[in-house]
């Protein structure tokens, strides 16, 4: 199964509490909304619903422990990385994400889970029919965090049928595809291929690769 580390705790209370009360758009019980946030090596960011000033104390705040946690994990892919994301995950309560692996642009994917109290956390797998599920219960501010493998990182989400689940992604990225799965001993232009053509089947058809 997937190698991983749980953090619990993981952001300061300032940030915690920043990042809980931001004003979000309300969603459905059946809707996935993600705000995308992206900070660059020469701290230029693309922001959809953080501000400057917080997405760039995120990255001071914990980009040296992400790069500690991708060094235990996949050490081979530390200098690959060119850019972090800090999306804001909002899962509504009866919106199931299907079983996935994460893309191989990402070398270290990480959740922190925010609010409410109470929902469920992410199920990981053995395979992508879902074998052996092993569950990462939900705790408010703890973190997940694992980089992720070909055949080895199979993983999903869902509400609780409750609540909206609010949640972090904290990614460290790289645009080196070539590198990573040469790393990996992947075919390239198999990857590529599929990394091209996955949202538009995810998009049209809710099909994954």
């Amino acid at each position: 199964m997937l190698n991983y580390k749980i953090i619990d705790n993981f952001l300061n209370k300032e940030d915690f509490l920043k990042l809980t009360t931001l004003n979000l758009e309300k969603i459905n019980k059946n809707e996935i909304k993600i705000y995308h946030n992206k900070v660059f090596k020469n701290k230029t960011t693309q922001l959809e619903c953080l501000e400057v000033n917080l997405i760039k104390k995120l990255f001071d705040n914990y980009h040296e422990i992400g790069i500690s946690i991708l060094k235990e994990l996949s050490p081979e892919k530390v200098n690959l990385w060119e850019y972090s994301e800090f999306h804001i995950i909002q899962t509504g309560a009866d919106y199931k994400y299907p079983i996935h692996r994460d893309s191989p642009y990402k070398l270290l994917s990480g959740v922190i889970y925010l609010k409410p109290e109470h929902n469920k956390g992410t199920l990981l797998y053995e395979d992508k029919n879902g074998k052996n599920p092993k569950e990462i219960q939900w705790q408010e501010n703890r973190g997940l965090f694992f980089s992720r493998s070909e055949e080895n990182s199979y993983h999903s989400y869902e509400g609780d049928g409750k609540s909206t689940r609010l949640a972090l992604v904290y990614n460290l990225m790289t645009t080196q595809l070539n590198e990573v799965c040469r790393i990996e001993e992947i075919n390239y232009y198999k990857v590529k291929t599929r990394e091209f053509i996955s949202p538009f089947l995810h998009r049209f058809f809710k099909i994954l690769l």
